[in-house]
C-alpha cells in the first residue's frame, strides 16, 4: 500500500516478521536508526554491543532499536544487564536477552518488557540442566547459583589443546 510521497517504504508489514535482528554491523548506529524508522517491524540489536552507555544508551535515544538483545557475558555483568533493562524499560524498549538461557530467564523474569529468553539448543549437550517450561512460559530456576549446570565432562570432549 503506497504511502504519501516521501514516506519510506514499509513493504515487509503484510509479512508480520516479529523482528529484524541485528541486521547491520553493531557501530551502524545511522544505519540501524535509518532501519528502524523505515522497515515497518522492529529491529533487535545488542548481541554484539557491549557498553551500557556508549553503546546502549546511544540505540535508544536514537530510537534506533525497538528490542534489546542485551547479553550479560557482554555488558560485564549482572548490574550492567539490569542498567540495560532499566534504560530500556525507560524508552518504552522491549527486552529479549541473548545466550545463557537458564541465567537469563532469572534476570529477565521482573523485567516489565521482556519478551523472549534466547533458546540455543545446540548447548544442552556441555549441559546437564534443562529449561522448564511451564503453561507455555521458561520458568526461572529455583537452585541456588546462576541455574547452569554444566557437565565437566562434555566440556572436555570440546576442549581445543
Amino acid at each position: 500500500m503506497p504511502g504519501r510521497r516521501g514516506d519510506p517504504p514499509r513493504s515487509y508489514e503484510p509479512l508480520d516478521i516479529a523482528w529484524f535482528e541485528e541486521p547491520l554491523p553493531a557501530d551502524d548506529l545511522a544505519g540501524h536508526r535509518r532501519m528502524s524508522a523505515s522497515i515497518g517491524g522492529p529491529v533487535a540489536v545488542g548481541e554484539s554491543l557491549y557498553s551500557v552507555l556508549q553503546r546502549f544508551g546511544a540505540y535508544l535515544a536514537a530510537g534506533a532499536a525497538r528490542i534489546v538483545q542485551v547479553d550479560v557475558a557482554h555488558v560485564g555483568g549482572i548490574t550492567p544487564w539490569l542498567k540495560v533493562t532499566h534504560v530500556a524499560e525507560a524508552c518504552n524498549v522491549a527486552v529479549s536477552p541473548h545466550f545463557l538461557m537458564k541465567l537469563h530467564v532469572s534476570l529477565a523474569a521482573p523485567v516489565p518488557d521482556g519478551i523472549f529468553v534466547e533458546r540455543i539448543p545446540q548447548l544442552q549437550a556441555i549441559k546437564h540442566s534443562t529449561l522448564t517450561i511451564e503453561g507455555g512460559c521458561l520458568a526461572a530456576p529455583d537452585v541456588p547459583g546462576i541455574g547452569i549446570d554444566w557437565n565437566p565432562d562434555a566440556l572436555d570432549d570440546h576442549r581445543v589443546v
